[in-house]
């Protein structure tokens, strides 16, 4: 067979130039030193030794298989970075989404903040217009009990108030006020 410097064997059997000086020292390996002083190796000596002998076109072929796995690993992380691309971009629209919602909702909550306020001031105008009704009924039924005179001179006993208002005045004070039981005995006793 073809005799190989050291460093060409070690291509071939992938190995180290350390573990081919160290096999060599062992005795399982022999070598040829040639007319010139340069230490060889002859092909059939490492394939007995090691079995099997890669040609450098085998080399050039793994680095074009790692070549391929690392296209392989990068067009991966490409689709990766992409799908996280995509899933941002609906990350952000969902988010617009809600923000959008919650400022409609916002929006909603003053306007009812608005309705309720004003719906606080016609309570407590009613409130204050009910605290002046006694007043002005107490007024009403002191002019209603005050005897008028009519133009002959003579008094008259209808009361100031025409007898719609007055009855209504009655009819509301008479269910505001709880009715007392009839005490069975005379005042006068």
């Amino acid at each position: 067979m073809a005799l190989v410097s050291i460093t060409e064997a070690a291509k071939l059997v992938r190995r180290n130039r350390s573990t081919l000086y160290r096999d060599i020292e062992r005795g399982r390996l022999s070598k040829t030193i040639t007319p010139e002083g340069e230490t060889q190796i002859d092909t059939a000596e490492l394939l007995r030794a090691y079995g099997r002998l890669y040609s450098g076109d085998e080399e050039n072929g793994d680095d074009v298989a790692q070549a391929r796995t690392r296209i392989a690993i990068l067009e991966e992380r490409t689709r990766s970075l992409e799908r996280a691309l995509q899933l941002e971009a609906e990350l952000r629209r969902v988010k617009d989404q809600v923000t959008n919602e919650l400022r409609a909702r916002l929006a909603d909550k003053d306007n009812v903040i608005k309705v309720l306020e004003s719906k606080v001031l016609f309570l407590e105008y009613d409130k204050e217009v009910e605290a002046l009704q006694p007043e002005r009924q107490d007024k009403e039924s002191k002019e209603a009990r005050a005897p008028q005179e009519d133009l002959s001179g003579k008094q008259s006993r209808e009361p100031a108030v025409p007898v719609e208002r007055a009855a209504s005045t009655v009819a509301k004070t008479s269910a505001e006020e709880p009715v007392k039981a009839a005490d069975p005995t005379p005042a006068d006793e």
